[in-house]
């Protein structure tokens, strides 16, 4: 389930060393390529060009995300997934262009139609070895699907938004000593969906802003694959409107610092965990900060050479757009793992728990914040019957609760996925 959770940088991420150790291969190179069910793309000069198109049919039988007593409305959805991947594959330097798309068709909610479109690139120049810059910029059209944080429960009109994100960065290292800086932009523009005041949330034209984010990093490797680091960030989250139809000013700035270690140890494992703390400030008179502990993980673990496992714990401050909440701390925790049954046969699986801790402003503090906590579980199987296909079904469980009346809900999705790529 996609929270809207903020993924924080991994070992192999531009700029961070290359990794030491490799799990051992000791198949021939044409042995390794019998069994490779890759895509290998289509030469492009010194690019490579990886075209995929997938049609995905799915069942979804709450695609409102209604509690059980509202009566649920059961819907097949047929998505159209093209793509195009253009990839560098220079000995130094690296650029990568995308194009996305997901289209996607309910048969009986035809109000959550979605074109969801993503463009963009990202790059990295080498000055040295272990010295470089990079960056990246996207256009994104998106949507909010029912049952997330921050959308309304019931039928109901799709939100629909653009996002233009960019980011640049500075990565050097000398000897054991490593120096990060980035900054971040995102711009939100949300499209009119019909709703507001009257079914508890901030009409749509008050949502567009745009969220500036700055952090520097500093780390020692104390021993190969070993790095103790330390990262300051601030943002600054600025809305279109300055006062909101219920009369709250939105903007705010917070800040953050954590400590953490990386661990990296090639095809064995790679690990990143952090912890300190966060605060952000509302610019609304009397408004309290959203403040508390910052912690994370993120794991790459692989014990077998056919198994892959990934933990990970977040945290982040979101947003709020109900009607009298200024945003919410949200927490993460799960895994996903993919297991190698054969050559072209993946078995994949995932479980997530999520809180959304909302926060009142001052004006509506009479009652309770707004407590949701998510459940996902997931399981699929992947076919590739030659590299240029792949099939396969997938089925993921969603559970919420809330300290809200009429917020519980449930949700079961089973996907046939069919894809063709090059």
């Amino acid at each position: 389930m996609n929270t809207g959770v903020e993924a924080q940088q991994m070992p192999g991420s531009p700029g961070l060393p290359q990794q030491r150790l490799e799990r051992q291969d000791e198949r021939t190179e044409s042995a390794r390529e019998a069994e490779s069910y890759d895509a290998k793309g289509v030469r492009v000069g010194s690019f490579l060009l990886f075209p995929a198109l997938e049609l995905d049919e799915v069942f979804n039988d709450n695609v409102f995300a209604q509690s059980a007593g509202s009566g649920p409305t059961a819907s097949f959805i047929q998505v159209i997934k093209p793509t195009l991947e253009l990839r560098s594959t220079w000995a130094t330097h690296m650029l990568n262009v995308y194009a996305r798309s997901a289209i996607g068709f309910y048969t009986n909610a035809s109000a959550l139609d979605y074109q969801d479109v993503s463009v963009g690139t990202d790059g990295r120049i080498d000055i040295q070895r272990n010295w470089n810059i990079y960056g990246g910029f996207s256009f994104n059209r998106k949507h909010e699907d029912p049952g997330l944080p921050n959308t309304v429960t019931g039928p109901t009109n799709v939100t629909i938004y653009n996002q233009l994100s960019g980011n640049a960065g500075y990565y050097q290292k000398v000897n054991r000593f490593s120096t990060r800086a980035e900054f971040f932009v995102d711009n939100y523009t949300y499209f009119d969906n019909g709703l507001g005041l009257a079914e508890g949330v901030v009409p749509n034209t008050d949502r567009n802003r745009t969220e500036l984010r700055e952090s520097l990093r500093f780390g020692y490797e104390f021993l190969d694959g070993y790095e103790f680091w330390v990262r300051g960030s601030l943002n600054q989250r600025m809305y279109n409107t300055a006062v909101d139809a219920t009369g709250f000013a939105r903007n705010s700035n917070g800040w953050d610092i954590v400590g953490g270690i990386t661990l990296d140890l090639g095809g064995l494992i790679s690990a990143e965990a952090f912890a300190g703390y966060l605060q952000q400030n509302y610019v609304n008179q009397g408004t309290p900060p959203l403040q508390g502990p910052m912690f994370g993980l993120l794991a790459h673990w692989n014990p077998l050479k056919e198994l892959w496992f990934r933990p990970y714990v977040k945290r982040t401050v979101n947003e709020a757009a109900f009607v009298g909440d200024s945003g919410y701390l949200n927490t993460s925790m799960g895994f996903t793992t993919t297991y190698n049954l054969q050559p072209n046969v993946q078995l994949g699986g995932l479980a997530d728990y999520t809180i959304a801790d909302y926060q009142s402003f001052q004006s509506f503090s009479s009652t309770s914040p707004r407590y949701d906590q998510y459940v996902t579980l997931g399981a699929s199987i992947m076919y590739t019957p030659v590299r240029q296909f792949f099939v396969g079904p997938s089925y993921q469980y969603v559970y919420r609760t809330s300290n809200q009346p009429g917020l519980n809900y449930s949700q079961n999705v089973i996907m046939l996925r069919l894809g063709a790529r090059l």
